[in-house]
């Protein structure tokens, strides 16, 4: 392949570096490797020379040809014609993959090379890297007119020249057979850098249509993607009725802090939530549980009641959310959360008994009444035994028809 690399030198017979500012094409070459990092310098570079780049790798996606990025924090979209949204700065080298099996072959060649220096709040096209267990997106593939855009991490230059030749070797050679998949090479007819500067009324006009669509349609992929990450995060609430131990933790303290209480994890080995709403205290015991809850529980929430006024010399309500039956689908759950035989040890203690699918019920009240908020937040603290509120879920869940069973 005949690759040209602009902001970093590229030790590699068929990569030749150009100055990002320089009047020579990148039409000429089949492929573009630009390192961000090496232009942030650049970024007081003249507007006229960022434009004439930007114009040109239009026409050269338009080509059906290959742009690689190795991403630093730099708004990529002031030189590329691909909105590619905002980019935060974070470093590390813990990846998750997340791709199609052409794009893991490539990944497996060049981990070993690369870390992250940035993650993107919102990715074009189709991510493929992310932060080790999170959602933030480090690379992507995107698809742009006839061509592609590589978003990847940045590319480590070792400092010896004889082991970076060596990366860089490893690196063409990977991307060489990966480009085979993305833009497989076929006959057409190549046209001269100059080529460009000529035209005629209905091509140009189409290209002016070719370029509003792709706008367009950039917005609206960045608008999917949005809306993707929106729905994401909302379905993470159904933990509060399918999940046990620490990932109900984490969702039980979202929801109290959305509710607008001060809500932290405990000490290990502690209460489970230390909350705080306008000068009340509470501790929380967070259970998930095959069956229903038990008066150990509530013993071990009075455990840490006791703790607390003892430590901090506070009065703290006790409150114990219980996810029961949390194997079963909804429609089944039909014994109830908390038995009899607990209720008298919670009520001479004053714990609020709530299960966690109540919990979610609550919150969705708060948000369709945000007036009722406060006093949602409060029935917390002041509820002695069973809460009655929200009781069936099947005044605020919708349920596919038909319900699902265990057989599901």
């Amino acid at each position: 392949m005949n690759i040209c690399s602009l902001g970093r030198k590229f030790p590699h017979e068929e990569v030749k570096e150009l100055e990002f500012s320089s009047s020579r094409t990148v039409l000429d070459f089949d492929a573009v490797f630009i390192d961000s990092a090496g232009l942030i310098d650049g970024q007081g570079q003249h507007p006229k020379a960022i434009e004439f780049r930007r114009t040109e790798f239009s026409e050269f996606l338009a080509l059906g040809r290959t742009i690689v990025v190795f991403t630093a924090p730099l708004q990529l979209d002031v030189f590329l014609p691909v909105q590619t949204g905002s980019l935060r700065p974070i470093s590390g080298r813990k990846f998750d993959f997340k791709g199609p099996d052409h794009l893991k072959s490539f990944w497996q060649s060049v981990k070993q090379d690369m870390q992250f220096l940035a993650y993107y709040e919102t990715a074009p096209g189709k991510p493929f890297l992310f932060v080790s267990a999170t959602n933030k997106a480090v690379a992507s593939c995107v698809k742009h007119g006839q061509g592609n855009l590589l978003l990847l991490p940045w590319f480590i230059p070792n400092s010896t020249d004889p082991i970076y030749r060596q990366q860089c070797l490893r690196f063409v050679s990977a991307f060489t057979q990966l480009n085979e998949h993305l833009a497989p090479h076929k006959q057409t007819v190549s046209f001269p850098g100059w080529s460009t500067h000529y035209g005629w009324e209905r091509e140009r006009k189409m290209r002016v249509n070719l370029t509003s669509l792709q706008e367009q349609a950039d917005i609206i992929a960045i608008q999917l993607q949005t809306k993707a990450s929106e729905l994401e995060c909302e379905n993470s609430l159904k933990v509060l009725f399918t999940a046990k131990g620490d990932i109900l933790v984490d969702a039980v303290i979202t929801v109290l802090r959305e509710l607008g209480a001060k809500a932290d994890p405990g000490e290990p080995g502690r209460d489970d939530v230390v909350v705080e709403f306008e000068g009340k205290y509470a501790v929380v015991e967070v259970k998930g549980k095959k069956g229903s809850a038990a008066e150990s529980d509530a013993a071990q929430l009075e455990k840490w009641v006791a703790g607390s006024k003892e430590e901090k010399g506070k009065d703290a309500k006790g409150i114990l959310f219980v996810n029961a039956y949390n194997e079963t689908p909804l429609a089944d759950r039909t014994e109830p959360v908390f038995p009899q035989q607990m209720l008298k040890y919670s009520t001479q203690r004053e714990h609020c008994l709530m299960s966690t699918i109540q919990l979610l019920g609550l919150l969705l009240e708060a948000r369709a009444h945000p007036d009722r908020r406060m006093d949602l937040v409060n029935s917390l603290f002041s509820t002695v035994g069973v809460c009655q509120q929200f009781a069936d879920w099947r005044g605020f869940l919708i349920a596919d028809t038909p319900a699902p069973s265990k057989t599901d």
